[in-house]
């Protein structure tokens, strides 16, 4: 047994997420807080013709659904047919993955009382390209299944930190609010719900049970199922971390939009984002220490949309949501 098996693994795992990076912009900033352990991110629709391309980003991300909300070894099943089929019946299999996928997607969210805003397939593509964390039970499936108390994070995740030797595990939470104050204090409970030791040991009982290792050997299966055994010696470099997702109202996309300049509007847009998170950044470091989460592991996606109630409105349609 060895980590390097397990790094191996879990790089195999990793898929090509670059076709996002068209859709989805980063912000580069040097906004720190006190919390040394929270890293704030910042992301933004991609723009065309100074204005937001929300609907090319749904379009896009609901693409990747399947991979979402169902367990990989389906999915390696349904890839292995490719060599046995004709094109039309290959077809007919991936089409049925997608169909599958949208219906567990909304069943799951409608058992869970929530609304299908699309936030937890943002947060888990974000998890999976920017952080390099593949996800290790699809976690949608398991919450239609009644006889599985899959209640909890919106995603698990795994990343291992080969200088520390760490296996970090990252609870993942998505929130999609108008108001950023409300959005940030929604999220940190939340955080704190999955920090929570009984609901991390919930977590890890969940993984030990429905873990996906299809992709990997025995070897590194044992080397990740140590880090997950309470007497095992890898199990003190676990680290339970959260991986966060706050997509909310940003105006800067309206006075962007209506501007009467030459300047880039991704340009111009970035240098309002950054003032924003210059001035919320250590809202939320004083709000995760008042929480007494001052020193965990929190990553933090800030997802400015044009209007968190369009893109909701545009995902539902997307896949198909209709009212109960």
């Amino acid at each position: 047994m060895s980590q390097n098996d397990l790094e191996t693994a879990l790089a195999g795992l990793q898929r090509n997420w670059q076709p996002l990076a068209v859709r989805i912009k980063t912000v580069e900033h040097d906004v720190t807080t006190p919390c040394s352990q929270l890293t704030l991110r910042l992301h933004f629709p991609a723009f065309r013709e100074r204005e937001s391309t929300v609907n090319d980003l749904v379009e896009v991300i609901s693409k990747y659904m399947a991979r979402f909300c169902l367990p990989r070894k389906q999915l390696a099943e349904t890839y292995a047919k490719k060599a046995t089929l004709d094109d039309d019946d290959y077809h007919l299999e991936l089409t049925r993955l997608d169909h599958e996928a949208a219906s567990l997607f909304i069943r799951g969210n409608r058992l869970s009382n929530r609304n299908g805003e699309g936030g937890e397939l943002l947060l888990y593509l974000m998890t999976e390209w920017i952080l390099s964390a593949p996800q290790i039970i699809a976690k949608m499936s398991l919450k239609t299944n009644r006889q599985v108390p899959a209640h909890g994070s919106d995603g698990v995740h795994v990343r291992y930190d080969a200088p520390t030797g760490k296996l970090v595990i990252f609870s993942g939470e998505a929130k999609l609010q108008k108001s950023l104050g409300k959005a940030i204090s929604s999220a940190v409970e939340s955080i704190g719900n999955a920090l929570n030791a009984e609901q991390m040991s919930h977590e890890l009982s969940l993984v030990k049970r429905h873990i996906d290792f299809t992709g990997m050997d025995d070897a590194a299966k044992s080397a990740l199922l140590e880090y997950l055994n309470p007497y095992g010696t890898s199990s003190n470099a676990r680290v339970e971390a959260v991986t966060c997702l706050i997509a909310f109202d940003f105006e800067a996309f309206e006075t962007i939009g209506t501007a009467a300049n030459d300047l880039d509007p991704e340009v111009a847009f970035a240098v309002e984002a950054r003032k924003a998170v210059a001035k919320v950044g250590p809202a939320i470091a004083k709000a995760l220490t008042d929480a007494g989460l001052g020193g965990r592991q929190v990553e933090l996606f800030l997802f400015p949309l044009p209007s968190t109630a369009i893109f909701r409105t545009l995902f539902q349609n997307r896949i198909g949501w209709t009212e109960a």
